[in-house]
């Protein structure tokens, strides 16, 4: 999924909660961080948080770390 976002196939993954998107906090954060530079969001609905948003990385490097 992250190499079809990088090459241009997918501008939005929407996902159920951020447990189902990576298992580690370093993980999420990295692969947030490098969709965000390429303009590709991502929300997780269980959590409402939209990684495009500015309070986005800090919920979810806390609830990454939670999960």
């Amino acid at each position: 999924m992250v190499e079809d976002c990088l090459v241009g196939h997918i501008d939005l993954v929407l996902t159920k909660s951020i447990s189902r998107f990576a298992r580690n906090t370093v993980d999420t954060v990295t692969t947030i961080r490098k969709l965000k530079e390429i303009g590709v969001g991502v929300y997780f609905e269980r959590e409402n948080i939209w990684t495009l948003d500015a309070k986005g990385e800090l919920l979810i490097t806390i609830m990454s770390s939670l999960a």
